[in-house]
């Protein structure tokens, strides 16, 4: 990984008894994040109390390891840091946290995001059948396929005091081990059983030799100048950190991606290795799926069609550069022509809106609002081309900031055939790390099977699909958002 390391190992239970058992663990309950962890560095350190992740690399205090009760538990522990580099948590708590605010009228606050993660993540982590860990975030509210910004501003919203958090998993409180007064259950007083018997056994769970300073403490060294040791408050068992890198802004920009690129691959290979062993990947919550390249969800989401829509904005967030771990699929359909896709920040956006007349201009105009606002925030490189189609493309035009694409008046008439919008695009050489897709959802069969066929493209409904229609959107596995009136 390109990304600096933030704190120094002061010991390594690489080859420890403990934490073999827990690969194990994991390797048989969740695959894909097992398959994350092998492409990711664990670094054992005392410079933290219990657990922490910046989303490119996972930092444990091996005493808190060795403390967890059992070796399930110290499964759920990397399956749930692995679970935030999934996610990228990190990386779109730094782009919230960066710009001062989460969106319009919603303020950002690090701790209430990192909670609404744990969450979604313990939620699917109980779902997939880990042992929780004492002292976590958990809520019988959330479950595993909720989105994590979705659930946030929830939280926001709440009435301050109003916590809807139980102590633990499926409103329990949560499991406590036995420990002297002043410590929490999953935090170890000194040594562990589990760590009495492995170095009775003569196994030392990794020296810390020179790494060690006189006081045992690990020297709790950070290889950042910026004091990386100043850890930012805890929601939950561990500390949720943010990636940085080293050389200037186009520097860090390729190193970032080219991180986010190798982490998306390890999940495809988790996902490649579950349908080998003949298991279903299906089965793998949605948001875990959301982290793969090639994650495409064929129904409608009961989540705020906001959250639905800036997460997909996000994710457009993650492409731009060449690419030829996997090729342009449409084209190859079409033209039989092999050709990267791309990774990277974003370059052109593209909206093909729907002007028959049936379409709701109010559901319309609050899709654009929302666009609009995503589109400040992503600044695509390229700018965003709008297509209003009806039988075919109507009129064309680009936009390159918010404010100009709500100057735009959409003229209204005619039939629907939106596969006219993305082969103007195709026909015209136009790359979009992003299509997205206005209508009502009265489209012909064939239409629908031609957008399934896209990369990068999202439909957005006005209203809930109707029965007929919703089995064209499953068979040609379109992704869909519904959306509302504001």
């Amino acid at each position: 990984m390109r990304a600096k390391k933030l704190f120094d190992a002061t010991d390594d239970l690489t080859n420890s008894r403990r934490f073999i058992a827990a690969l194990i663990i994991l390797q048989t309950k969740a695959p894909v994040h097992y398959s994350v962890l092998l492409a990711t560095d664990v670094i054992w350190t005392h410079a933290i109390p219990t657990a922490a992740t910046d989303g490119i690399y996972v930092y444990i205090n091996p005493d808190f390891f060795r403390g967890l009760a059992s070796d399930d538990q110290r499964a759920f522990l990397l399956a749930h840091e692995v679970s935030h580099i999934i996610l990228r948590h990190p990386q779109r708590g730094k782009v919230f946290q960066d710009r001062g605010f989460f969106r319009a009228n919603v303020s950002f606050d690090h701790h209430t995001y990192n909670r609404a993660a744990d969450y979604v993540i313990n939620a699917d982590l109980i779902a997939t059948g880990f042992e929780p860990i004492p002292e976590g975030c958990y809520s019988d509210k959330y479950g595993r396929n909720d989105l994590v910004d979705a659930v946030y501003a929830e939280l926001h919203n709440q009435p301050d005091g109003d916590d809807d958090s139980p102590d633990g998993p499926e409103g329990q409180p949560a499991p406590q081990t036995d420990q002297p007064d002043g410590q929490s259950g999953s935090q170890p007083a000194g040594q562990s059983d589990d760590q009495s018997d492995d170095q009775s056994d003569g196994e030392s769970d990794g020296e810390s030799g020179d790494d060690e300073t006189a006081d045992g403490s690990g020297g709790d060294t950070a290889t950042d100048e910026s004091d990386a040791n100043d850890l930012p408050e805890r929601a939950g068992h561990d500390h949720h950190l943010t990636p940085q890198y080293e050389g200037d802004d186009d520097e860090q920009a390729d190193a970032a991606r080219e991180d986010d690129h190798d982490l998306r691959s390890a999940v495809d290979d988790g996902l490649d290795q579950m349908q080998a062993d003949g298991r279903d990947p299906s089965k793998v919550g949605k948001a875990i799926r959301e982290g793969a390249h090639r994650y495409r969800e064929g129904h409608a989401s009961s989540t705020d069609w906001r959250s639905e829509l800036a997460d997909r904005f996000v994710r457009a967030g993650q492409g731009g550069q060449s690419t030829w771990s996997r090729i342009h699929r449409r084209r190859y359909a079409t033209l039989g022509v092999i050709s990267p896709t791309s990774i990277g920040t974003v370059g052109r956006i593209s909206i093909v809106v729907d002007i028959s007349g049936s379409v709701d201009r109010t559901v319309l105009n609050a899709f654009l609002t929302e666009s609009a606002a995503m589109i400040d925030t992503l600044q695509p490189r390229d700018g965003v081309v709008i297509l209003w189609t009806n039988t075919e493309v109507v009129r064309v035009d680009e936009v390159s900031c918010g404010s100009e694409l709500l100057d735009l008046e959409a003229p209204m008439g005619g039939g629907t055939y939106l596969t006219a919008g993305v082969e103007w695009l195709e026909h015209n050489g136009l790359d979009s790390d992003l299509t997205l897709v206005f209508t009502d959802g009265y489209l012909m069969s064939h239409d629908w099977a031609y957008l399934g066929q896209c990369d990068d493209l999202v439909v957005v409904l006005d209203s809930q699909p109707h029965t007929y229609t919703q089995r064209d959107i499953d068979a040609s596995g379109t992704d869909i958002i519904v959306a509302e009136a504001a």
